[in-house]
């Protein structure tokens, strides 16, 4: 078995499970966002609050909060029995909110109750759409985007694998290899993920869940706005060739990326080029397990200094060696430089050889 078609079992065994249980969370979210807003439409009669206290829930890392309310109402000349301010709610750490909740509703009080038509013992006493069920909908968002990710994965993996080395020119004649920068589509997913996390994580420190239907729209207005700047400004860096490698043969002269600790693009010409090596597998983290293989550069700076540059590092060594490969056919140097070519053809001599005049 290929390690391509490992890789898909693998993610299939992870992605069914985390799937199912991510449709079946958006089946009941959008249900009862839809119900919400149908509730709008839903004929209301008066009934009477028999029950409005604030309800707290403690656990070993917070304290919520939470409206509990019943109330009596009569369809048809059927009384009937709600509990529900909507359709679904949320708990908070706002004492205030679930107080001011409690005074809105003080018991006894007459107030307009919604029903549910051919189905009377389902009621609300809030309708329509508010801010809790769009940040509901946000919340919901980075387990979807997980689920895109990983089906781009399993589909990728099912593909035949594409060549370890990839070159294309440019405009100004340079031939091209992209060594690093994640793609547009993922830097899409991480930014509308983590914009989603930050929006729900504040809405719930700031009690937003509560607040009017603009700041829910608001919230899903600075996700998408993130995602859409991100996604542009990945393709505008792809397009500029931010990621590039480019060997420029008419001028002979190599240009790094800004990336493997580069702050900014470095340019070689190719007779400054002493060697290029494959350096030794690493682990960037200590604890992980994936192992990178670098390829340096060994040249002579402006000042006539000897300098080694780690162009890129790979996660495979034969896309490593596919890489310098290319750049050795392209600039004729090898692993080490001149001078210890000689110094080791030298010490390889048989001894009459080495004193031939």
């Amino acid at each position: 078995m290929s390690s391509r078609v490992a890789l898909s079992v693998v993610l299939l065994l992870f992605l069914v499970p985390w799937t199912a249980g991510t449709v079946a969370m958006d089946y009941y979210t959008v249900f009862s966002v839809a119900l919400q807003q149908q509730a709008a439409s839903w004929p209301s009669v008066q009934g009477t609050i028999t029950r409005s206290e604030v309800e707290t829930v403690r656990s070993n890392k917070s304290t919520n909060h939470h409206l509990k309310v019943a109330y009596t109402y009569s369809v048809d000349g059927q009384s009937y029995e709600g509990s529900k301010e909507r359709i679904s709610s949320w708990r908070t750490g706002d004492r205030g909110h679930a107080e001011a909740q409690v005074a809105r509703y003080p018991i006894g009080a007459s107030i307009p109750v919604y029903y549910r038509p051919g189905q009377p013992s389902e009621a609300v006493l809030q309708p329509g759409m508010g801010s809790s069920e769009l940040f509901l909908l946000l919340f919901l968002l980075p387990f979807n985007l997980v689920t895109l990710f990983l089906c781009t994965l399993v589909v990728m993996a099912l593909k035949p694998e594409p060549p370890l080395l990839s070159t294309f020119f440019r405009e100004d004649g340079s031939e091209c290899v992209t060594l690093d920068g994640l793609g547009t589509g993922i830097c899409v997913i991480l930014a509308l993920g983590g914009s989603a996390f930050a929006c729900v994580v504040l809405g719930g420190i700031t009690g937003a869940y509560n607040a009017p239907l603009p700041v829910g729209v608001g919230a899903w207005g600075v996700v998408t706005a993130c995602g859409v700047l991100v996604g542009w400004l990945s393709r505008a860096r792809k397009k500029s060739g931010h990621y590039d490698l480019r060997l420029h043969i008419q001028a002979r002269s190599l240009s790094l990326p800004p990336i493997s600790e580069r702050k900014h693009r470095l340019g070689v010409r190719w007779r400054d080029v002493r060697a290029l090596r494959v350096g030794p597998p690493f682990r960037r983290n200590p604890r992980g397990r994936e192992t990178h293989y670098p390829l340096t550069i060994e040249h002579v700076t402006a000042d006539g200094e000897s300098r080694q540059e780690t162009i890129v590092s790979f996660n495979r060594q034969d896309k490593t060696e596919a890489l310098a490969h290319w750049l050795r056919t392209h600039l004729k140097v090898g692993e080490v430089a001149p001078e210890e070519q000689r110094s080791a053809h030298s010490r390889a001599r048989p001894p009459d050889i080495a004193r031939r005049p």
